[in-house]
């Protein structure tokens, strides 16, 4: 994506001489604030990053990981992986998709654009269905960004509207989940009374249901599939609110990995299964929990799980999650255009690199990394190494990663 009239040449580093490795090791999630008891890292034992600090005091500097510095739209909006290593990968500041979003909603141009304008061909007879993380967390999604995208659709011709949730309590405290139910509940309420049939349809646990990444566990997307597309669920309730107040009555239940359920009317039928000639929006504006359902309801050939049904719907993405893949081909805002990455100026400059993580991270060191591009720039000069992470685990059981497998390559 880099332009042809741009040079990646890089000059000769001044104090690294050349032929000399370097390594970028990411430990995601760590960072300096203030030091009290509630700081978990300063609370621990962390004796190799004092001696580095220590050590090499004037090597030692401190950057911004969050807000505007990453490209989100404001000082309160917290980082996360996605963006720091869309910013370490490119060195510069793109408007990431929050941000994006934000605007897009704002200025209404988000129903002028043609994903829009392709999924409300589903308007007049089929359902709305909306699925993603019912979080304020800013991280995946954000409640605000739902709450206008309900009343847009509303005001543009969507005559019923099913919101199929997934609970966080991981970017966003646990137990959090309760308070965006009735939030989102009280916001339906107002929509039915301006003659909309709308209603939560589903939900459960971001962990458990939906959200899995990089292909760890398609039993997770599965869930989700069932839950949504299928209306069937281990559990059954009359109201998300309840749903969410009785799974959490489990003394080990936590909001992220609360198990799927349906909502059902007096006759104990599913009020929002996906149907033939529906349309359906994932509304996560960050891409890699999202892109294995975007498979799932794009792809015609599948064979990761028995869908046992597969719905001709109209399906758009709230962002293009993949643009290697063009994933999902429809989407409501386009995603940032991230050029010139540091694995393009290393690649051009015959530098080769190697890319290691486990599954769950291994998307971060390259798709992220290399601007939200799948793919090698030059399978000649990149290695990119991918430890398989434990499926079917709960990681706040087991959260020990798998570094003692990397193998750096002579």
């Amino acid at each position: 994506m880099g332009s042809t009239d741009f040079s990646f040449k890089l000059a000769d580093h001044p104090k690294i001489p050349k032929g000399k490795q370097l390594a970028v090791i990411i430990l995601d999630g760590w960072g300096e604030e203030k030091p009290d008891q509630y700081n978990c890292i300063y609370v621990a034992e962390t004796p190799t990053m004092d001696s580095l600090k220590k050590g090499a005091p004037e090597k030692w500097t401190l950057i911004k990981a969050h807000g505007p510095a990453v490209g989100l739209p404001t000082e309160d909006d917290m980082g996360n992986s996605e963006v720091g290593h869309n910013a370490l990968g490119a060195g510069r500041i793109f408007a990431q998709g929050a941000k994006l979003v934000d605007y897009a909603l704002a200025s209404g141009k988000i129903y002028e654009g043609a994903g829009f304008k392709y999924i409300k061909e589903s308007f007049e007879n089929g359902t709305l269905h909306l699925i993603g993380l019912l979080s304020d967390g800013g991280v995946h999604s954000r409640l605000d960004q739902l709450q206008l995208l309900l009343k847009g659709a509303a005001q543009n011709g969507a005559k019923r509207i099913r919101v199929h949730i997934l609970t966080d309590g991981r970017d966003c405290l646990d137990g959090s989940s309760i308070g965006y139910v009735e939030t989102l509940e009280n916001d339906l309420v107002e929509l039915q009374k301006q003659g909309v049939d709308a209603q939560i349809a589903s939900g459960g646990g971001r962990m458990y249901v939906t959200m899995d990444r990089y292909e760890n566990d398609w039993g997770v997307v599965k869930r989700g599939w069932d839950a949504q597309v299928l209306g069937k669920a281990p559990h059954k309730f009359r109201s998300a609110l309840e749903a969410v107040k009785k799974l959490r009555e489990d003394p080990k239940a936590s909001d992220q990995y609360l198990p799927p359920f349906v909502i059902v009317d007096e006759n104990e039928k599913a009020v929002g299964p996906i149907l033939d000639g529906d349309a359906v929006v994932t509304i996560n504006f960050r891409a890699d929990r999202m892109t294995m359902v975007a498979k799932a309801f794009e792809y015609e050939n599948f064979s990761a799980f028995d869908r046992v049904r597969y719905p001709k719907i109209r399906y758009a993405g709230m962002l293009q999650y993949d643009g290697e893949l063009k994933l999902p081909s429809h989407y409501l805002v386009s995603p940032p255009d991230i050029d010139r990455t540091s694995g393009e100026y290393l690649v051009h400059n015959g530098i080769r690199t190697f890319a290691c993580s486990e599954t769950v991270k291994f998307g971060h060191v390259t798709f992220f990394w290399n601007g939200n591009r799948s793919g090698y720039f030059n399978e000649e000069l990149e290695t990119y190494v991918e430890i398989p992470s434990d499926s079917g685990i709960t990681f706040n059981v087991k959260p020990k990663n798998k570094r003692c497998h990397i193998e750096w390559p002579l």
